[in-house]
């Protein structure tokens, strides 16, 4: 007999689907990285509330928390016992405690057994397997009906109890014991990807050949037609062809039954039955319980698949979540303070995290680098690209004063890091603040819009001549460059596709039309203009999801 325990199980909240088993006399938990249970939540408190281990028994307290600590929905004022199942909360994470004994140790009898399936390759598949020797023979006696009823609710209610799949399975087929006392075999064998997998294989007897087969035959009819299927006799019975699986196993008995989750959906597997015993065949009123107990799992495996995606989807979304608060961190966290001008910039990703990038960078000679670029693609991998690309296009423009050579050395690390089939447009203003100019390198981005605001004209900030491969494209290019002299309230437009690329319902294409219609529309700062420019891309493309990231980055002199 193993020592008792005790674990929480973490039902909703950020450690949603996780176990933690309560090791000590005193367990804290808390947002604090030192606690022993940690519930990272900004609610929390450092040191939110403590389990005592007094004796046997559990006791858990509020350690002066601002939020305070509920047991089954009630907010504890004092140390207050659990009791097994009882459900604990703290400013909207819930767990429940229960109270386990650990997995009995299999005794020294039960051996591995290997699993072949007949009529097809052997499977690869992991598989859970035993033989168990009854201890006697009262164990194979036929159960009453009135037993069998009883223990058909109690399957219900202990698989209404478990969420792991590998938790259930075992569980489902130990459970076949007790039910059917005939069975010498249980099987549970799940169809993935069109492939009949033995999830779970236990035996009764020990001593047991050390190949144990099944008929894929048999088990793909009782699939491909939710229907149970009785054998009194296998051996004999026509239906199943002296199958090879059968015959060499000795199978005298059998009954088959599907798993199913839903009325008219396919069945997702069977639970297999067999007996070699011909005294003790199975009957109608076993293929009708196990059609019963069948129901009953083939619903709390869908429940605990379900369980286990919406807990993979969680981490995930936590994982995304993250990403963008990294990704963010690569853009700068507020726009340059310099007198006679003004920055405006804004990003958005069509995914949780993208692939657009942009940068102000001070540079020696009061000067200031302005930088955007589009990786190829969108979500996690154009993000980390645009993480390689925003640290050394610092190092590059910091390192290099001509900027068509920075241009050219970023390029070439982007060849050296062998990304193939990635490449990043990119465009790079420096602007000399003492002289109002600007100098432009553009790597196959859309140039830069200049607005003359004393003649509401626009100017391209480069040349198709000008503009060069994107980078990553080939090694060895040489960029060009256009310099251009500032006005007073002179602007200038950066941005990347997802502005002029912005669809509408009927497919109409933002465009440069817009672009310039929103430049035009009064007079403005590089700030309102920018800010006005997202709100109209905004307007265009109302009812439809962003197709792309889409980022703006508007600078100019300022009267």
């Amino acid at each position: 007999m193993g020592v008792a325990m005790a674990l929480l199980e973490f039902v909703k909240g950020v450690n949603l689907g996780t176990r933690q088993e309560l090791v000590g006399d005193r367990i804290v938990f808390g947002r604090n990285a030192d606690c022993q249970i940690v519930v990272n939540a900004p609610a929390v408190s450092r040191e939110h509330a403590m389990i005592r281990k007094i004796g046997a028994l559990y006791y858990i307290e509020d350690m002066g928390s601002r939020n305070g600590t509920e047991v089954n929905n009630v907010k504890i004022k004092a140390r207050t016992s659990l009791k097994d199942g009882n459900q604990i909360t703290i400013c909207g994470n819930s767990m429940v405690f229960y109270e386990v004994a650990p997995k009995p140790k299999l005794p020294d009898h039960m051996s591995s057994v290997k699993l072949e399936m007949q009529e097809e390759e052997k499977s690869d598949s992991s598989t859970v397997e035993a033989t168990i020797s009854p201890s006697s023979s009262k164990q194979i006696l036929e159960t009453q009906p009135a037993e069998r009823l009883a223990m058909l609710l109690e399957v219900g209610m202990e698989l209404t109890q478990t969420m792991r799949t590998e938790d259930l399975l075992p569980k489902i087929v130990d459970k076949m014991f007790h039910v059917f006392r005939q069975a010498d075999r249980a099987f549970i064998i799940l169809k993935e990807n069109d492939r009949l997998i033995a999830k779970v294989v236990r035996m009764r007897r020990e001593g047991e050949d050390d190949k144990t087969r099944f008929s894929r035959k048999i088990v793909n009819r009782c699939i491909e037609t939710s229907q149970a299927i009785l054998s009194e006799d296998a051996s004999a019975d026509q239906q199943f062809d002296m199958s090879q699986s059968i015959a060499d196993c000795k199978i005298r008995s059998m009954v088959v039954a599907p798993l199913t989750s839903r009325a008219g959906e396919p069945a997702i597997g069977v639970i297999q039955l067999d007996t070699q015993d011909r005294f003790k065949k199975f009957t109608q009123d076993d293929l009708r319980l196990l059609m019963a107990v069948a129901a009953l799992a083939g619903v709390a495996i869908e429940n605990a698949r379900m369980h286990e995606s919406l807990i993979t989807r969680a981490a995930l979304e936590r994982d995304l979540e993250l990403a963008k608060r990294v990704q963010k961190s690569f853009l700068p966290k507020k726009f340059p303070q310099i007198a006679g001008y003004e920055f405006f910039a804004h990003y958005e990703s069509a995914q949780e995290v993208g692939g657009d990038y942009y940068d102000f960078i001070p540079l020696p000679g009061n000067q200031l680098g302005v930088m955007i670029g589009d990786v190829a693609g969108k979500g996690v991998p154009a993000a980390l690209l645009m993480a390689k690309v925003s640290s050394d296009a610092r190092f590059c423009t910091l390192t290099e004063p001509l900027l068509t050579v920075a241009i050219g050395k970023l390029n070439e690390n982007m060849q050296e890091a062998g990304l193939l089939d990635r490449f990043v447009t990119f465009a790079a203003c420096v602007v000399d603040l003492a002289k109002h100019s600007v100098t432009v390198v553009s790597a196959g981005h859309m140039p830069p819009v200049i607005f003359r605001a004393k003649s509401k004209t626009f100017e391209d900030g480069c040349t198709n001549d000008q503009t060069g491969l994107p980078l990553g494209v080939i090694e060895g290019i040489v960029y060009e460059c256009n310099t251009f002299t500032l006005e007073p309230n002179d602007c200038v437009l950066l941005y990347t596709d997802g502005v002029s690329e912005s669809k509408n319902r009927v497919e109409k294409d933002f465009g440069m039309d817009g672009i310039y219609a929103t430049l035009k529309s009064g007079t403005m700062t590089p700030a309102a203009m920018g800010q006005r420019l997202v709100e109209d891309v905004h307007q265009h493309a109302t009812g439809r999801k962003p197709h792309d990231d889409m980022t703006v980055v508007l600078f100019g002199r300022v009267s």
